[in-house]
């Protein structure tokens, strides 16, 4: 084979991985728009008291690992609906990853103004989903909210 022929061969190989590249990054994006908007559209779903909306984008084998430590299912969900009211939430310092072309997480930091049975929730979360695209669309197959803990009232800045 003629060195013309091996740096043809080679032009055309290195292109089309960065096509392949391209390609998987516009992939990713497109998945990070439709995720990220899909949860934030989640949230205004529960301040209007929607469920029907929020179980739409859970996963049938749905869990949840909450800030307590339980691990919660799309039963559980429903079951206590009527015991937290969403006043208001803002998403923070997200993270996206598209693992495959099918699966990806977002981790975000949460904050909320919400109640749970009357009481006050935590505000703070660092809250990870781990989405499934099901169907053509992305569904939310396992949350995790972990607390952030408010600073003490007396403790010193770092």
């Amino acid at each position: 084979m003629g060195i013309a022929k091996i740096i043809a061969i080679a032009v055309l190989c290195s292109s089309s991985s960065v096509l392949v590249a391209g390609q998987a990054s516009r992939e990713a994006s497109a998945a990070e728009k439709t995720i990220t908007d899909t949860l934030h559209q989640m949230y205004e779903a529960e301040k209007r008291k929607d469920l029907k909306f929020v179980l739409a984008h859970l996963a049938d084998d749905f869990a949840e690992i909450a800030g307590d430590g339980g691990i919660y299912h799309r039963a559980d969900i429903e079951a206590g609906w009527s015991d937290v009211v969403l006043n208001d939430y803002r998403l923070s310092e997200c993270v996206f990853k598209l693992m495959v072309q099918n699966a990806a997480y977002l981790t975000c930091e949460l904050e909320v103004d919400a109640t749970y049975k009357g009481q006050p929730f935590p505000q703070r979360f660092r809250l990870t989903t781990v989405w499934t695209r099901q169907k053509s669309e992305w569904l939310i197959k396992l949350e995790q909210g972990t607390i952030i803990p408010e600073p003490a009232k007396n403790a010193l800045p770092k």
